[in-house]
């Protein structure tokens, strides 16, 4: 940047003739003093790549944006001084998406965004996955209360026979797999609406509804592959009473059905995962538009929980049909011929098993991990823009401090 101005030695940089500590040696509150000359292209940086992010800031001018300049030269004591620690108390958010990438930011925000509504819902999940698979699978006490008395029996079934820790079996391999799959499934959401929206969804945000849906289909197609076998691994342990560890499941897996068992039900998951992302994607974006006013956590929460109540009702036998696939006594040839079976031995109710658990479930769970989302994601863009704005006040107040001494 300085050209034949700066070079660097082990113990610091020199700029205009003047050495400056170097930044290994420099504390959070340690200052840099601003030696270049007022508006030069020291205060901005273009290649934002670093190895951690106070060995950044400490070693590059961007931290120049947090400071007030004053009218000052190289040789001035009145020097504007820049601290890390100012610009880590004034753009957090904007600091650690510029170090890490936009891109891993909003990773990290989907996987806290989904582990976080994972687990506050872990339960209702176990019992609603209970439930489910009650009439063909009845090795836990759970299950055969769940077959012979229903929701309330089964509930309190989990907690007599396993104690209180009984109601999160299950939940390691689904945080583990959450973070992957929410990520996967809420950035590639965006990056298939992207895809077919091209320019005009850049410019404009909108879509047309049958773009949304297959958005949200492959969205969820996408998540689906990266992470099932953690899938039926969860599934394994929560009706498994003899099965209590991920290692012990994977060992029983391999041992007795081969590693094609991970991915047992696959097909059957896609096809009911698919339409219930598309549904649930597509209306939360309509919903959210519609709601009048600014929009708010309140409002993208509203927008969720209606979005998630009218996709689960739509697509939940789907949802049953695909865990009876996933058990390990599965015979089923297919998802027609599984869902025959079902209607069969149970009639219409059994396609609905554990319904109430799911919908209580899914309100805080998806509300929890979109609104999360949405809001980092927002949070993101706004400290962005905020951040851009501080080096254009900057730039105009070094420009100012310039013309002033000039005169």
């Amino acid at each position: 940047m300085f050209g034949r101005q700066r070079r660097e030695t082990s113990g610091g940089m020199i700029v205009r003739g003047r050495r400056l500590a170097s930044p290994r040696g420099m504390g959070e509150g340690a200052t840099l003093r601003a030696t270049a000359k007022p508006g030069s292209s020291v205060a901005f940086l273009h290649n934002p790549k670093f190895a951690s992010l106070t060995g950044a800031m400490m070693a590059n001018p961007i931290a120049c944006v947090a400071a007030k300049p004053a009218a000052a030269t190289a040789d001035s004591d009145d020097a504007p001084k820049l601290t890390v620690a100012r610009l880590m108390q004034r753009r957090p958010v904007a600091v650690i998406a510029h170090v890490m990438g936009t891109g891993f930011a909003l990773f990290l925000a989907g996987g806290t965004a989904g582990a976080l509504a994972k687990t506050c819902t872990a339960p209702l999940d176990r019992l609603k996955i209970i439930m489910q698979i009650s009439s063909a699978n009845q090795q836990t006490a759970a299950a055969k209360a769940a077959a012979s008395g229903g929701l309330i029996p089964a509930f309190i079934a989990i907690g007599k026979s396993e104690g209180i820790k009984g109601y999160w079996k299950g939940n390691v391999p689904q945080v583990i797999r959450i973070l992957p799959y929410s990520t996967a499934m809420l950035n590639s959401y965006e990056f298939y609406k992207q895809q077919f929206g091209g320019d005009q969804y850049r410019e404009t945000g909108k879509l047309p509804v049958p773009t949304r849906l297959m958005s949200g289909a492959l969205a969820a197609c996408t998540a689906t592959l990266v992470t099932y076998p953690l899938d039926i691994i969860r599934l394994r342990l929560s009706v498994d009473p003899n099965m209590t560890t991920m290692t012990q499941v994977c060992k029983a897996i391999v041992k007795e059905e081969g590693a094609k068992a991970f991915f047992k039900g696959l097909p059957a998951t896609c096809l009911s995962i698919s339409p219930y992302s598309a549904l649930n994607f597509c209306m939360f974006d309509l919903i959210k538009k519609a709601i009048p006013g600014e929009e708010t956590a309140q409002t993208v929460a509203t927008a969720s929980f209606i979005a998630t109540m009218l996709a689960s009702g739509t697509c939940y036998p789907l949802d049953t049909i695909r865990r009876q696939m996933q058990l390990k006594s599965s015979s089923y040839a297919s998802v027609f011929d599984a869902g025959k079976a079902i209607l069969a031995r149970d009639g219409i109710g059994g396609m609905f098993r554990g319904f109430v658990p799911n919908v209580i479930k899914n309100a805080p769970n998806k509300s929890v991990q979109l609104t999360t989302f949405d809001v980092f994601k927002r949070k993101i863009k706004e400290s962005e823009k905020a951040l851009a704005e501080e080096k254009a006040i900057w730039a105009a107040e070094c420009k100012a401090s310039k013309g002033k001494k000039r005169r």
